[in-house]
C-alpha cells in the first residue's frame, strides 16, 4: 500500500551525517553533527532564517528491506571465520543501485593486474596490513591501517601487498563498473560466452579537484592532524570519516567537544529499542552506510534492530529505512566511514508534532 509522510528535512544538505535521537544540523566548517535545540526543529513551516521546510515525502516503503548480500552488519570476525584458511580472498558485501563494494584479504607478495575503469573512479579503505598503491602519475603510496585511497576515472593503477601480514581492504566502485587491462597484462579469463577484444581509447587521469585527494589516513590526517570533512566526493562515490569522543576530555582537536557521537551510549535508564517504532532520520534515495575504522559505533535500523560493531565491521542501513547511528566507546576516538551514491539530505518524522 502506498502512503505519504509528513517530514520536516532537520539537516539541509547534510552529509552523510549518523543520526541521532534529536534532529541534526550540519557544520560544514568541521565535518560534524550538531544537535538541534531539544524539542526538535525551529518552529517554521518555510525552510528561511534557520527554520527548515516540511514537506511531504511520497510513497515511502517498508524499511529494513536487505537483499542479498546487503545485509544490517557485516562482522570481520565472521568474514575471517568464513575465510579461514585462506589468505587471499574477496566477498561481495554490498551491491545496490549506487555502490558495488566488496571486502578483501591478500597475503603479502601480492600483485594485483594494472587495470583502469575508464569512466568510473575506485576506492580502497585498508583495514590492516600494508600495501602499496602505484596509481598514473602519482607517486607510489604506501596505505596502512586507517587508509582511504581515492583513485580517479580514467587512471592505470595496480597494488602490491607488503609486510608480514594479510593486508585486509574494502574496495567500493559505482554499480556497473566496467574495467580495462594494459595489453602488457595477462587479462583475466572472460566470462562464459564473452570474450575479450583488444581495443584503443585515450585517457587522461581525472584530476585531485573538489576536496578529493589520492591518500588520506584518518589515523593521521583525522585524529591527529584534525582536518575534517568528507575526503571522496566522486560521481557515485562519497565518503566522510565521522569523528566523535565520547569522553570530550580526548578531543585533542577540540578540546570539550564530543563531535560525532550521535545520540551516544544509551543509558541504562533507556527502555528496550523498538526496530519498529520511528526513529532517528531516514534517506529516500540511495542506502547510507559506514566502516568503522576505530572504537565502536552502534546502528539501528528500522525493522532489522540494533547492531554493535567494532573495528573492521561494516554497517549498512537500508534505502528508506529510519536509522540513528551513535559512538559507543567511552575512551578514545570513534570513526565511521560513512558512504554513499552522493550526499544525502536527513529527514526526520515531524507526524505528531504541533
Amino acid at each position: 500500500m502506498r502512503h505519504s509522510l509528513l517530514i520536516r528535512s532537520t539537516a539541509v544538505f547534510a552529509l552523510f551525517a549518523g543520526a541521532v535521537a534529536l534532529p541534526t544540523l550540519y557544520s560544514p566548517a568541521q565535518g560534524q553533527e550538531v544537535q538541534a535545540p531539544a524539542g526538535g526543529a525551529p518552529a517554521g513551516r518555510g525552510g528561511r532564517g534557520g527554520a527548515p521546510a516540511e514537506m511531504w515525502t511520497v510513497a515511502k516503503s517498508r524499511g529494513g528491506v536487505y537483499k542479498a548480500p546487503n545485509r544490517p552488519i557485516w562482522r570481520k570476525a565472521e568474514l575471517l571465520a568464513m575465510h579461514r584458511g585462506q589468505n587471499t580472498w574477496s566477498e561481495q558485501i554490498i551491491l545496490d543501485a549506487e555502490n558495488d563494494a566488496t571486502y578483501n584479504s591478500a597475503a603479502p607478495g601480492t600483485r594485483s593486474v594494472r587495470r583502469i575503469h575508464p569512466d568510473t573512479p575506485t576506492v580502497f579503505v585498508v583495514i590492516q596490513g600494508e600495501v602499496t598503491f602505484n596509481v598514473e602519475g602519482q607517486p607510489a603510496t604506501v596505505a596502512k591501517r586507517g587508509a582511504i585511497i581515492n583513485i580517479m576515472k580514467s587512471t592505470v593503477y595496480n597494488y602490491e601487498v607488503g609486510g608480514a601480514e594479510n593486508a585486509l581492504f574494502v574496495n567500493v566502485n559505482p554499480t556497473n563498473y566496467k574495467t580495462a587491462y594494459p595489453v602488457s597484462e595477462t587479462a583475466p579469463a572472460a566470462p562464459a560466452g564473452l570474450q575479450n577484444v583488444r581495443v584503443s581509447f585515450n585517457h587522461t587521469p581525472g584530476p585531485y579537484t573538489n576536496g578529493n585527494r589520492l591518500a588520506f589516513n584518518t589515523f593521521d590526517d583525522a585524529i591527529a592532524g584534525c582536518k575534517g570533512g568528507a575526503v571522496v566526493v566522486n560521481d557515485h562515490i562519497w565518503a566522510s570519516p565521522l569523528l566523535g569522543f565520547v569522553n570530550a576530555a580526548d578531543n585533542k582537536c577540540n578540546p570539550g567537544q564530543t563531535g560525532n557521537i550521535g545520540s551516544g551510549p544509551i543509558p541504562a535508564s533507556t527502555p528496550a529499542f523498538n526496530p519498529n517504532s520511528t526513529f532517528g532520520h531516514m534517506h529516500p534515495g540511495p542506502a547510507e552506510w559506514w566502516i568503522v575504522q576505530v572504537g565502536q559505533i552502534r546502528g539501528q535500523f528500522e525493522n532489522s534492530g540494533e547492531y554493535h560493531a567494532v573495528e573492521g565491521d561494516v554497517l549498512y542501513a537500508a534505502p528508506m529505512s529510519w536509522h540513528q547511528m551513535a559512538a559507543e566507546a567511552p575512551g578514545g576516538p570513534n570513526v565511521r566511514l560513512a558512504f554513499g551514491g552522493y550526499q544525502l539530505i536527513n529527514m526526520g518524522n515531524t507526524a505528531g508534532q504541533p
